[in-house]
């Protein structure tokens, strides 16, 4: 098994914090920032220029990579959880030497004890995530890192439930069209895709636009496929949205939107391994 990646125990950004905490344990002997090289002499500091010295810069990238890499996971629960679930699970998160995500699974942990459907929530969250490369000199020999990320559930105030509703809707919107759509064969590549409709009253799609875009955090990964931009065309004429979260029509009966989701060679879950 490949060593944990150690996250400090940093808050998510606020407003996220007060209704969910990400903390991670580390599994190294020298703990996340501890591992620092002597201060040189005063004399030699205060004549010498400022100099980022490798170790120093390394620590840095990893530091900015734990900060992101908590926002993605967290804002991504906090987004997937419209039904309020509470409680705590520990997710593992494996990935490859291509930063791929290979495996996501969970362990109970205090109040999530036989919590299925919390586990099936934060394993459904992981593989539809999309993080930063992870920094080169934390994979292992073998070219992987496996992340250790304890999720805490708090529950909302009815306000904080009312003001998250819109995120709610995009998060259920975007999952609506990506089962319909790239879930049923993931393309080889990283990116966003927006789809703009036009559909009747009964929900059915009469026209669509699918524009393909790079994704901020693996814009390296990113291709431009006509073929798949054509295929996912196709696909969202072809779909009902009556069911869908949020499906409303205008005075004329015509019901227009846009949805958009992050899309992965992973996203489909394991089974797509």
């Amino acid at each position: 098994m490949s060593p944990a990646l150690p996250l400090s125990r940093l808050s998510l950004l606020r407003p996220i914090s007060p209704w969910l905490r990400l903390t991670a344990i580390a599994g190294m002997a020298c703990a996340l920032m501890a591992c620092q090289s002597r201060e040189v002499g005063s004399h030699a500091a205060a004549s010498a220029p400022a100099v980022t010295s490798p170790e120093a810069l390394k620590r840095q990238q990893f530091k900015a990579f734990v900060t992101r890499f908590q926002s993605i996971l967290g804002n991504r629960a906090l987004e997937a959880n419209s039904e309020g679930l509470t409680g705590e699970v520990r997710l593992r998160i494996k990935i490859n030497r291509n930063n791929e995500i290979v495996s996501c699974e969970t362990q109970a942990t205090g109040l999530a004890t036989g919590n299925a459907p919390l586990a099936d929530l934060s394993k459904q969250v992981c593989w539809s995530a999309v993080f930063p490369v992870v920094p080169a000199d934390r994979l292992n020999k073998d070219g992987n890192v496996e992340v250790v990320a304890p999720l805490i559930y708090l529950p909302m105030h009815e306000a904080q439930r009312v003001w998250m509703q819109s995120r709610y809707q995009d998060y259920a919107q975007g999952r609506y069209f990506a089962e319909r759509t790239l879930m049923k064969s993931p393309p080889g590549s990283i990116g966003v895709v927006t789809f703009e409709y036009l559909a009747n009253k009964q929900g059915k799609v009469e026209a669509c636009v699918v524009n393909l875009e790079r994704h901020r955090e693996r814009p390296e990964a990113f291709t431009y496929d006509n073929v798949l931009q054509s295929r996912l065309t196709e696909q969202c004429k072809q779909l009902d949205i009556a069911q869908m979260p949020g499906f409303s029509v205008d005075e004329t009966g015509v019901s227009r939107g846009a949805v958009a989701f992050e899309y992965s060679p992973w996203m489909a879950g394991p089974r797509a391994r």
